[in-house]
């Protein structure tokens, strides 16, 4: 999971799930610039080879948006959740040519806040350009600007107005590459969004839409979160992104793989992220470990006895495999083992081996 909210939890919130287009070409850019192209589960050689269909220069010009940052493209997405309907590529480029400077301002917000959340109404009123909100936003950054990425110098360095355009320059130089893409990314996103609708009409609980959706999401409870939006991602397979707009808690989840075209014969992603889980020592200690209850990142990183990142890893892909559940925000995140994790691989390998009528194993 990549967190980027400033803050969380939320109070019955409002369930809202939306296919976006403009979302998911903002995401399927984080990824091209992404330089670890293992963390997808569209695979490195797709990566590539779309890569070498943009460009070395295009490439280049699109991580230097933000100092090299993919992230930096997966927190713009989160302006879809506002945009109006039906959340489209023009409907993005149309926001932006209004207000040049809301990306500019978004990413500003994201650094400062990433590592000590500010009051949410101070961020979001320095998103929408409120100027006293702004300055005491970008004080929180200075000292930031000589030590951390170098996403901060370069937002710094550049004006809200020449940060527009070239992310509306970037938007353009994709879109021809997009529009190949569209019809995969969006069928399936549009079979997920269907599903998450029909399960809200039929009366279930907005946590367990949300922790199916997510594979181990719980939402939190805070009472500033008025809504829940979902905005589930092809390219961004098997990563949650989780952000938060004003009352709003943002979540690009996963497009489940039952709504993936998938060759036959193919193992699932899912039954194949289950057993890579299961095949190291560490992630099975860190089971064996939650068995007794939750566990945090730090205790995770003392258990094993590793640095922080390699721990945060190891957690990671036990929530892709739906081993564990994930709550709380940030370094407040507790860690919980899913009930009866050795049935669930079974029936996950049941269900390849003995294929049901829909899946004729000869084909």
């Amino acid at each position: 999971m990549k967190d980027l909210r400033p803050t969380g939890e939320a109070d019955a919130p409002a369930l809202i799930v939306r296919a976006s287009a403009a979302a998911e070409l903002l995401r399927l850019i984080g990824v091209l610039v992404d330089t670890d192209q293992e963390e997808y589960d569209v695979g490195a050689e797709r990566i590539e080879m779309l890569r070498e269909r943009l460009g070395t220069t295009t490439i280049a010009q699109l991580r230097a948006l933000d100092g090299g940052s993919s992230v930096a493209f997966h927190v713009l997405s989160l302006l879809a959740a506002d945009l109006p309907d039906p959340a489209g590529v023009e409907e993005l480029v149309t926001a932006l040519e209004d207000d040049p400077g809301l990306g500019w301002r978004l990413l500003l917000v994201h650094h400062a806040t990433r590592e000590q959340p500010a009051n949410l109404s101070i961020a979001e009123a320095a998103v929408t350009g409120d100027a006293e909100a702004l300055e005491q936003i970008r004080a929180r950054l200075a000292p930031l600007a000589d030590t951390d990425a170098a996403g901060v110098a370069t937002l710094l360095e550049t004006t809200p107005e020449e940060h527009g355009r070239h992310l509306l320059e970037a938007i353009a130089a994709v879109r021809p590459l997009w529009e190949g893409l569209e019809h995969e990314a969006m069928e399936a996103i549009g079979r997920d969004v269907a599903e998450r609708r029909s399960q809200l009409r039929a009366g279930n609980p907005v946590r367990d839409i949300v922790l199916a959706a997510t594979n181990g999401y719980e939402l939190s409870g805070d009472p500033a979160v008025k809504r829940i939006v979902l905005l589930p991602s092809f390219w961004i397979r098997p990563w949650l992104v989780v952000g938060r707009r004003a009352d709003a808690e943002i979540l690009s989840t996963v497009v489940a793989e039952e709504f993936l075209v998938l060759p036959a014969q193919a193992p699932s992603p899912a039954l194949l992220k289950l057993f890579k889980s299961l095949g190291d020592e560490s992630r099975l200690r860190l089971l064996r470990r939650m068995s007794s209850g939750p566990v945090s990142l730090t205790e995770a990183t003392a258990e094993l006895d590793v640095a922080k990142a390699t721990a945060h890893h190891h957690l990671a892909i036990l929530r892709q495999a739906g081993l564990v559940t994930v709550s709380g925000e940030g370094r407040g995140s507790r860690y919980t083992l899913r009930e009866d994790p050795p049935q669930a691989a079974f029936d996950a390998l049941r269900a390849y081996l003995r294929p049901g009528p829909d899946r004729d194993p000869d084909v």
